[in-house]
């Protein structure tokens, strides 16, 4: 890395499309600027002409890394805002983030989807809100009633488990089947079990289902959905089941 790649960067960084980097990038400016650094402490004579130059250098290679970082952030935020109200595939320039933008694209997508199923939800879709939420997927219902009888060893909130064990029946899924659903569902690093500590009112998580929670349920979440929960002190995650 060197100033005239660190410009060129910054210039391509203006047009509005995302551009690959390398993923060593923020690493190779870090050396390139501890190296300047290093150049400037063995001048150790901050009047010369030699030391301002690297100063200079050193000053504008750290403006520039905080402006690339700024307009990468405003472009997978932008991108998270209009894949969250769009049909399309949100697959576009997604190869392009590194892995630390990519968790920042995952983040804001699942704080706009939880605000937009309890604020605007409600108002656009209500009787879309109220049938899904009386009628739990098969998967998600099966999951939910072992998990609330194991958790809590046979004492589960009775008014949210005889909801899902009575769907169940209706299902027509027999309760000893249960462990195997739930062995052959997607409870792994993308889904997490929470107990709810507050109600919670109705938000769609990131798994497109809509949620309506009360204190004490436990449910199967996709994890950011959690985490944002926990964070609000409305959830706690389940380590061990």
């Amino acid at each position: 890395m060197d100033r005239t790649e660190l410009k060129d960067i910054l210039r391509s960084e203006s047009s509005s499309s995302l551009r690959s980097l390398s993923s060593d990038f923020y690493e190779n400016v870090a050396k390139y600027i501890r190296e300047l650094e290093d150049e400037i402490r063995l001048i150790n004579n901050p009047r010369s002409v030699e030391s301002r130059m690297l100063e200079d250098e050193l000053q504008s290679a750290i403006t520039d890394i905080e402006v690339i970082f700024l307009r990468r952030i405003k472009k997978i935020t932008t991108r998270a805002t209009s894949n969250a109200f769009s049909k399309k595939s949100p697959n576009q320039d997604m190869d392009k983030l590194l892995p630390a933008e990519k968790k920042i694209y995952d983040s804001v997508l699942s704080a706009i989807n939880s605000a937009r199923g309890e604020l605007l939800e409600p108002i656009l879709n209500p009787e879309v809100l109220s049938s899904s939420i009386c009628i739990p997927s098969r998967e998600s219902a099966s999951i939910n009633v072992a998990l609330q009888k194991h958790v809590h060893g046979g004492n589960s909130n009775p008014s949210t488990l005889e909801v899902t064990e009575r769907t169940e029946r209706a299902q027509g899924i027999p309760e000893e089947s249960i462990p195997d659903v739930i062995g052959k569902s997607n409870i792994n690093e993308e889904f997490v079990v929470v107990r709810i500590l507050k109600e919670i009112p109705t938000f769609k998580a990131l798994d497109n289902r809509n949620y309506a929670l009360r204190a004490e349920d436990i449910v199967v979440l996709p994890t950011l959905n959690a985490q944002g929960l926990v964070k609000r002190n409305v959830a706690h995650i389940i380590k061990e089941l």
